[in-house]
């Protein structure tokens, strides 16, 4: 399925340099956040879950998959063995934003520092030695 733009033209699919690119974007964002002070950590945890669906899609790039939902990434992702010691991790990351997200879930600053963020970091030292 190609992505579409507004104007319903096809938008090129983006390469493992754009992915790279918008995960050190998101990380920008979580990381310009206090999260002692924050009132938006929900947010901070959504940006912290999308820096690594653009870690996993830099991934994927390289391998000329161009998933488009979340459902079809988490089936790429079990497709490619070199992802399998991330799969849980990711998953938890997902989990921890859509709990922020849907269920209200207000995550406080020890959960993020000391819990999701080193998640993170590992998929994100995971990946970039596969890249």
């Amino acid at each position: 399925m190609k992505r579409l733009a507004l104007d319903g033209k096809s938008l090129p699919m983006p390469s493992r340099e754009n992915h790279v690119s918008q995960a050190q974007h998101n990380r920008q964002f979580w990381e310009s956040h206090d999260l002692d002070a924050t009132p938006f950590r929900d947010w901070v945890v959504s940006g912290v879950f999308y820096e690594a669906v653009h870690w996993v899609e830099a991934y994927l790039a390289t391998r000329g998959e161009h998933p488009i939902t979340h459902g079809r990434r988490n089936h790429a992702m079990q497709r490619y063995t070199d992802l399998a010691p991330v799969l849980v991790d990711y998953d938890i990351l997902k989990t921890e934003s859509e709990n922020a997200r849907y269920n209200c879930y207000s995550h406080n600053a020890d959960d993020v520092r000391n819990d999701i963020a080193p998640i993170l970091s590992k998929i994100e030292a995971h990946i970039q030695s596969l890249l």
